[in-house]
Parts: structure tokens; C-alpha cells; sequence
């Protein structure tokens, strides 16, 4: 029972985040592109935009061999972004909340990776 709550803990994190890096890698570098022509020149220039969330899909890597050290990491990228655009005073108010949506969002994922870690490790204990 413990093992396959730990299972849906985990699948859960893992697909959560490759959707949300994955589309948020897309929309960061073709936002930018569209104003001005989808050339390579242009992607390439806009890739920096991307940097955030190319940097949580290398950290769902680590999430994926190790749950809590990865999940820590995650939490720390979540509570880094959450705190950033918060203290940033955003203008556009609708871009605020969907980036600190997005920030709860990883923090949401972040702590089924822990979970997943600590489930698994209180069935490790109940074998023992």
C-alpha cells in the first residue's frame, strides 16, 4: 500500500514537472520569437528567457535518480521564484499571478518528490 502511494507520488512529480518545463521552455523562447520573426538568430537570442526552466528540467534529472535531494533542490528553485516575483512588485497584475500560480506549482510538485522519499522510507522501515 505504501509503495504504490509512494508510485503515484512520484509519476505524479515526474509528469507535473516535464509538462510544466517543457511548456514553460517553449513559451519562453517562441514568445519572444514571434515579434520578430521565428529565425534561428531569433530563438537563439531568446533563449536566455529560458534559463529558469531549462535549469528545473535539469533538476527534475536529479529529482529522478535521487526523490528527496531533488525534491530539495525543486523546493529551493520554487521558494526562490515564489519570493523573487513577489519582492519584484510586478506592474501587469495577471502576469504576477500566473507566475506566482506557476511558483506554486512547483512547490506543489517539489513536495510529492519528498513525500514519495519519505513514503518510501516508512516502508522500508515497516520490512525491517
Amino acid at each position: 500500500m505504501l509503495l504504490s502511494i509512494a508510485n503515484f507520488f512520484r509519476s505524479t512529480a515526474r509528469f507535473g514537472i516535464l509538462v510544466l518545463g517543457f511548456t514553460m521552455v517553449s513559451i519562453a523562447i517562441f514568445s519572444g520569437a514571434l515579434k520578430s520573426g521565428i529565425t534561428i538568430s531569433n530563438i537563439l537570442s531568446h533563449l536566455p528567457d529560458a534559463l529558469p526552466w531549462i535549469l528545473l528540467l535539469f533538476s527534475l534529472l536529479l529529482a529522478w535518480e535521487f526523490e528527496l535531494i531533488g525534491g530539495l533542490v525543486i523546493l529551493g528553485l520554487g521558494l526562490g521564484g515564489l519570493y523573487y516575483f513577489q519582492a519584484s512588485g510586478q506592474a501587469v497584475i495577471t502576469k504576477f499571478f500566473t507566475e506566482v500560480t506557476l511558483m506554486w506549482g512547483i512547490i506543489l510538485f517539489a513536495s510529492l518528490f519528498i513525500l514519495s522519499w519519505f513514503t518510501r522510507q516508512m516502508h522500508d522501515l515497516s520490512f525491517t
